[in-house]
């Protein structure tokens, strides 16, 4: 029990002062400063911060949230940020490594191994970058190149990585492999670069479609690299899993993460979507959305109940369902039209893509 505490005490820390890295690195991508120099400084005063400034969250409580030199208030970002990257360090841990002592269970020690231990180094990289992309896009509704590119490398790299390894292992005890379709179509780089590609047409489809159909993209071209960012890693990540046979498997999977990723942007959406109709005076939007949302609720519940086992109640409250909802959709991308992305219509998806990415990276069997 003792070394599993230390351990993962170690691993929290860890954890604390890389989220405080990230912070800078969230900061300074939206300022376009470096992350390097110069060293950390207050925001709104700009003076240099003492040593005992930046201790991963004991400052912000120490400094009861406001800087030691100007007295302005400090973003609860920092403090946020910081733990929940600890706390992610721990999840993963848990997850790659699994437990190994008494504390979680179990009467004798299970080591850890090496390929545990690189996909763990794997997972805290590619941790790391959605943070800073998150962050970014949260903050500024910006996303750079300068965290997208490496995680699209990232997921390349481990697949490549798995793949030599792999090869190296097969050669030695049988040869080296035949090359033919059977081979490239397994092969995790091909899987890996191939969710990419998809993950980016996907996501720049539904933007293009929409700026055909109201003059405005439904996403930011960012949200494109971060949909190539995801296909990229969890391309890599299940082109290795004995648990993924076949590359449609790989890609149902993928596609998943990112309905998911459109469900939590529903969630986050709606009540600021229908705030802004109120607003805005935009009754008919508004009382399209309710509509929906109260017949989608009915619906789901007659089902529940069996009340739609015949045939004709079933095809004609579907109908309806999808005639409200096609309504719905285009007075919203009505109003999107009108505002042009502006007065709060216009949300980031990146979060919502991050987020859904890191459950998957914590839940999903691999």
């Amino acid at each position: 029990m003792t070394l599993s505490l230390v351990i993962l005490g170690f691993i929290f820390i860890l954890g604390l002062i890389v989220g405080s890295f990230m912070n800078v690195v969230i900061l300074r991508t939206v300022s376009e400063e470096s992350i390097v120099f110069p060293g950390s400084k207050c925001p709104k005063c700009q003076t240099p911060l003492k040593w005992y400034h930046n201790i991963p969250v004991l400052s912000y409580i120490f400094l009861r949230g406001k800087c030691g030199f100007c007295g302005e208030k400090i973003s609860i970002q920092y403090p946020l940020v910081e733990l929940l990257t600890g706390v992610l360090f721990i999840l993963l841990f848990l997850r790659f490594c699994m437990p190994f002592d008494p504390l979680f269970g179990l009467s004798v020690i299970n080591p850890i191994t090496w390929p545990q231990v690189i996909i763990y180094i794997f997972s805290i990289i590619v941790t790391c970058l959605f943070i800073a992309i998150a962050g970014t896009d949260f903050i500024e509704k910006k996303v750079s190149d300068a965290h997208t590119l490496p995680l699209i490398g990232i997921g390349i790299l481990y697949s490549i990585t798995y793949s030599v390894v792999n090869i190296i292992a097969y050669t030695r005890d049988n040869g080296f492999p035949k090359i033919d379709l059977n081979f490239i179509f397994t092969c995790p780089v091909i899987q890996c670069l191939a969710v990419a590609i998809l993950g980016f047409l996907i996501m720049e489809a539904i933007s293009r479609l929409s700026l055909l159909l109201i003059g405005t993209r439904a996403f930011g071209e960012g949200d494109s690299y971060i949909a190539a960012g995801l296909g990229s890693v969890f391309g890599a990540i299940f082109g290795s899993s004995a648990l993924y046979t076949d590359f449609a498997q790989i890609f149902r999977s993928f596609f998943a993460i990112l309905i998911f990723a459109a469900v939590i942007q529903v969630l986050i959406t709606l009540p600021i979507l229908m705030k802004k109709f109120v607003q805005s005076k935009n009754w008919v939007t508004l009382g399209a959305l309710s509509a929906f949302i109260l017949y989608s609720i009915g619906y789901m519940f007659a089902q529940y109940a069996g009340w739609l086992t015949n045939k004709f109640a079933y095809w004609s409250s579907t109908i309806v369902l999808l005639a409200i909802g096609l309504f719905t959709c285009g007075e919203i991308l009505l109003s999107i039209k009108e505002t042009k992305g502006e007065g709060g219509l216009y949300l980031p998806f990146g979060p919502a893509m991050i987020i859904s990415g890191l459950i998957a990276l914590l839940i999903l069997g691999f």
